[in-house]
């Protein structure tokens, strides 16, 4: 369970950061300097709710009574502060062109820090030490942001697809049994009901079925999504497949995914 939720969990944070919808941005690299550092308060605030570990005093989390850190880092390394030194820290890194992340656990002392410190008085873990940390993920697969994976070309292909409608179907066509989170959608739809533009009757799955490649909802295609054994799909990703066995066809077709 933990394999499985918190790489979902980083996609989440991730997606709300960029807040697509409302920002036009795609991407982490378009985020501001700003927001940056709130994107480690996000994954702080959503694992401790997953862990249902309150807050500490001093740090992030309350452990049995001992402080423990939340440390996130979309680079190599994590900053570390002076009120972390000798105290233990859940560690998170995520590298967002691989869609691979690392979670561990360690003890901040001060000997696997380097001596160099920035303007905050902050030290970061020195490469050389990363043999005293716990993995619990290691080189891990998150749900990737589809606009980093894609190549320039087929980036251009789905937004000059058209409406929303048709980027949606373009984009579902183009990447298939892979999940894809709702705000991604969201902001190919650009608008706020996008579930308009997945349904059936003027939606992608107009575009899709003929062409035998069902979308499925997490959520409400739960049983069939199963059934194809696609792997886990939460209640806010979507997913695509084209059949590869006539069973599964038919089981698409019976659903009335398919034509």
């Amino acid at each position: 369970m933990f394999a499985e939720r918190i790489p979902v969990l980083l996609r989440q944070a991730f997606d709300e950061v960029i807040d697509a919808p409302r920002t036009n941005r795609f991407t982490l690299a378009e985020i501001e300097k700003t927001e940056k550092t709130y994107l480690g308060t996000k994954v702080e605030i959503l694992l401790r709710n997953y862990l249902k570990i309150p807050k500490g005093k001093i740090l992030d989390m309350l452990v049995n009574g001992v402080e423990v850190d939340i440390k996130n880092t979309v680079g190599r390394t994590w900053m570390i502060p002076t009120e972390s030194l000798d105290r233990p820290a859940f560690i998170v890194r995520a590298n967002e062109k691989t869609a691979r992340c690392d979670v561990g656990m360690v003890v901040f002392r001060r000997e696997y820090l380097t001596m160099g410190e920035n303007r905050d008085v902050k030290k970061t873990l020195a490469a050389a030490h990363n043999s005293a940390i716990w993995w619990l993920l290691r080189s891990h697969p998150y749900p990737p942001n589809f606009w980093e994976v894609l190549s320039s070309a087929e980036r251009n292909d789905i937004m000059a697809a058209g409406g929303g409608k048709n980027r949606i179907a373009a984009l579902f066509e183009k990447i298939q049994r892979q999940p894809i989170s709702r705000l991604q959608v969201q902001a190919l739809a650009q608008q706020h009901d996008y579930m308009k533009r997945i349904r059936r009757n003027g939606g992608a799955r107009d575009v899709l079925a003929p062409k035998g490649i069902a979308l499925l909802w997490g959520q409400g295609d739960r049983s069939t999504i199963e059934a194809l054994d696609l792997g886990p799909v939460t209640a806010d990703e979507f997913i695509s497949v084209t059949p590869r066995t006539m069973e599964e066809a038919s089981l698409l077709r019976l659903a009335g995914h398919i034509d």
